[in-house]
């Protein structure tokens, strides 16, 4: 019998330039950096797909130029990453984390080149039990805005993470970040004036989520110590698609991209880009919450 190898070695070559035709957009979050998605970008990567984590407007310097911008910065910025990964695939997915996660919404909801959207510890609000309550006085900056750059939250460990590795190198850079020393985790004190702007954008999101009709993932710890599941389950309840799941973790916290269980977050995300975008044999999965 004579075995014709070169047909599963042309269907894995047609399969891989297909992969290579998807882009991924990943945003990080408020005060955070492109390294926060590092792992999901690894993975993805290295499956073929095209990937690209750009730095929101405002992030990676100082604390004055974050508030120097508004959510409309944040969001105009990652409509000119878009327009870049889209002028070079065929079909593009967009995905973020936490104040990511809302921008994500806010372009899926207005561009039909968005096949699908992945959201991760979606904030709405801050409501985990012991979490800071400055985010109450913050429509006293609408009529005070020098509160806005007086008053700000600075994060504590467990950072929103449980790895205590992380936690570790996290606090060092803080104090290296204290001695004017540069740091690749973003910055750990949120001011007011740049909480107020992501209130705005949540306001934003919720007048534009029904109008996302693309796949939709969400996923979220049962253990973040910033926002709880409820943040989850109600953007699930605004967005107007009709294929969209929740996936709801244990063992991790906040920072889903980095923290214990960040190998599973690329899987889930993974799947779903290949469901999402036809690289995989897969059928439209019904709405569901999951628990994993």
């Amino acid at each position: 019998m004579v075995v014709d190898l070169t047909a599963n070695i042309g269907a894995r070559k047609e399969a891989d330039q297909a992969k290579s035709k998807i882009g991924v957009l990943l945003l990080h979050g408020l005060t955070g950096m492109p390294s926060e998605m590092r792992p999901v970008a690894k993975h993805l990567k290295r499956l073929g797909y095209r990937v690209e984590t750009p730095l929101l407007p405002g992030h990676g310097g100082t604390h004055q130029e974050l508030l120097a911008t508004t959510w409309r910065d944040w969001v105009s910025g990652a409509k000119v990453a878009l327009d870049k990964l889209a002028a070079d695939c065929e079909k593009v997915v967009v995905g973020g984390l936490s104040m990511g996660s809302s921008v994500s919404v806010m372009l899926a909801a207005s561009d039909p080149r968005i096949s699908g959207i992945i959201m991760m510890s979606t904030t709405l609000r801050y409501d985990a039990p012991g979490h800071s309550r400055l985010y109450l006085l913050l429509p006293l900056i609408d009529f005070f805005p020098p509160l806005g750059r007086w008053t700000y939250w600075t994060e504590k460990p467990p950072y929103g993470l449980m790895d205590q590795r992380l936690q570790r190198m996290i606090t060092k850079s803080i104090e290296a970040a204290q001695r004017g020393e540069n740091t690749e985790f973003g910055l750990f004190r949120t001011y007011s004036g740049s909480l107020r702007q992501m209130t705005h954008l949540v306001k934003e999101v919720k007048k534009s989520a029904s109008k996302v009709t693309c796949p939709a993932l969400i996923l979220h710890s049962l253990d973040d110590s910033l926002t709880t599941v409820n943040n989850a389950i109600d953007i699930y309840k605004m967005l107007g698609s009709k294929d969209k799941n929740v996936i709801l973790l244990n063992g991790c916290d906040h920072v889903l991209t980095l923290d214990l269980r960040k190998n599973d977050v690329a899987s889930f995300i993974a799947q779903f880009v290949a469901r999402t975008c036809g690289t995989a044999s897969a059928v439209n999965q019904p709405s569901a919450v999951s628990i994993l």
